[in-house]
């Protein structure tokens, strides 16, 4: 990030339970040819996916 430092953002995890931020947690990244703005981690306990915003359907203009 330029010119600061990421906020800290707090998300639960729906298979276990635990509560990790999103400084500590890994993101997952499909390394999309044009970024979809999605946010998923992995949850530091269990390793599961926790899906914040969901990857967005490709659009094109006409």
């Amino acid at each position: 990030m330029i010119g600061g430092k990421k906020k800290e953002k707090l998300y639960p995890c729906k298979n276990c339970g635990f509560i990790f931020s999103n400084l500590d947690a890994e993101r997952v990244c499909s390394n999309c040819f044009a970024c979809t703005g999605c946010e998923i981690y992995n949850c530091p306990s269990c390793g599961e996916e926790v899906v914040v915003k969901p990857i967005k359907a490709a659009s094109f203009d006409k």
